[in-house]
């Protein structure tokens, strides 16, 4: 029965990737996540202590010399990667299709880069003040306390900067303005030694998620 629904899942994955507004991504990208500390170990060399998806750059950081009409609204980073033994920070971007690559979307991640940690947690402090959505804002806040970068008790910005990586996670190598890019084969690779019905099926599907669904 688990692998006949496991198998299901992903047929289904598999076929509705091909319509016209399915967005793969936003439905893969849980199975990528539970993968990612093996991926970045294997790739990078790097222990994983902190995943927060969905990461949100405050516009305002990203564009400090234009007339904003809200610049506490935010453009999200899928995953951002913390290895605090390293003081790295890996910026990690899904993409299930090669075509839905934007240049706009690597200028963002280019000027978050630029940010560093400590401006882009000054960001979310002053999307916190103005932000109707305070529960979910703080359990952000409450991992970013974890992690070290805030102090909740007086709001105070106690992060610091990180040497930061910009990953593409992507079905194939294209040229682009990346620092790395991993390959849905590459990611087969390391994930090469698992058994378990799960992680084969995974990787079945992200072959067959190779080949663009327009041609």
């Amino acid at each position: 029965m688990e692998t006949t629904l496991i198998n299901r899942l992903f047929d289904t994955l598999d076929n509705w990737r091909h319509l016209p507004a399915y967005q793969l991504e936003r439905r893969a990208d849980i199975f990528f996540a539970i993968y990612l500390p093996e991926i970045i170990k294997k790739r990078f060399g790097s222990d994983i202590d902190f995943i927060i998806p969905e990461f949100p750059v405050r516009i305002g950081n990203i564009y400090t010399n234009k007339l904003l009409p809200n610049p506490n609204l935010s453009f999200k980073i899928d995953y951002l990667v913390v290895c605090k033994a390293e003081n790295k920070v890996y910026f990690i971007e899904l993409k299930t299709d090669d075509s839905s690559r934007r240049d706009k979307q690597d200028e963002y991640l280019i000027k978050a880069k630029e940010n560093n940690i400590h401006d882009l947690i000054n960001g979310i402090l002053d999307i916190n003040r103005a932000t109707n959505a305070k529960k979910k804002y703080g359990n952000l806040l409450s991992l970013l306390v974890q992690i070290g970068w805030i102090d909740t008790v007086n709001m105070i910005n106690t992060s610091s900067d990180y040497d930061i990586t910009i990953v593409y996670i992507q079905p194939n190598r294209k040229a682009d303005c990346a620092d790395e890019i991993i390959t849905f084969a590459e990611i087969c690779t390391y994930l090469s030694a698992h058994t378990d019905i799960l992680t084969q099926r995974f990787c079945k599907s992200l072959i067959d998620w190779t080949i663009n669904p327009n041609e």
